[in-house]
């Protein structure tokens, strides 16, 4: 089984180890806040440069002396912005990912208490001479812990031992995602490679360029496709 969350060394918390989780709140909610403004301010952003993006590609289609080199230097941008496997997108993923594990782990009090439980020594008050006094000793001296208070935990015990391996499973299910999420993208930016190098900058241009201007008809017809398939697939 995975090893016990490890605890805090000490039942006081120091003056210094708070202005440490302090500083880090601040830089957490400061990273939030930055996130949550760039995303406003970029979707918009995005929103006027992608207008720019198909004027220009538009522009550049209608001049036939236009060379391709162009075009692809301006289809590699709208792809990095805009398209399913592009940087813009995967960035995005990373750190939903990464807020989700955070929220996921136990705070410091939390794992205090599922460590705690989790001691054999909790229930033992035979004083160790190496060690020092024993965790039992430690909590009836600063938390004033009773006999009856103690076996209530103990009730308790093989619960939260229950609890702590869900919660490495859990941990252990969403680091497998994060890295399905990353080979999904990898094998998905390569499959529009291969498609995408069968046709010229200027067809893939066209091709953008068509599925934009004809969205509100294509989209209920792929809706229409996935049902089928997944019709297809249940049967």
């Amino acid at each position: 089984r995975p090893p016990p969350l490890s605890p805090p060394l000490t039942l006081a918390t120091p003056v210094n180890e708070l202005e440490e989780k302090l500083a880090k709140l601040q830089e957490e909610n400061s990273s939030l806040s930055q996130h949550l403004e760039s995303v406003s301010c970029r979707e918009e952003t995005i929103r006027n440069y992608k207008r720019e993006m198909k004027l220009k590609m538009g522009k550049l289609l209608c001049n036939s002396e236009s060379p391709e080199t162009e075009i692809a230097a301006v289809l590699t941008q709208f792809k990095q912005l805009y398209e399913h496997y592009g940087e813009q997108r995967q960035q995005e993923v990373h750190f939903h990912l990464a807020q989700l594990e955070r929220l996921m782990l136990p705070t410091k009090n939390t794992k205090m208490v599922l460590w705690t439980i989790a001691q054999d020594e909790m229930y033992s008050a035979t004083p160790d001479p190496v060690a020092g006094p024993s965790l039992l000793s430690i909590l009836t001296d600063e938390v004033g812990f009773t006999d009856s208070q103690i076996a209530k935990l103990s009730e308790h015990r093989d619960k939260m031992n229950r609890l702590t391996d869900d919660l490495h499973r859990s941990l252990a299910l969403l680091r497998k995602l994060k890295k399905s999420v990353d080979e999904n993208q990898r094998v998905f930016a390569s499959k529009m490679q291969t498609v995408q190098s069968a046709l010229t900058p200027k067809q893939i241009a066209r091709l953008i360029l068509f599925v934009e201007a004809n969205r509100a008809k294509i989209e209920p017809a792929l809706k229409t496709a996935r049902q089928i398939r997944q019709g297809s697939a249940d049967v």
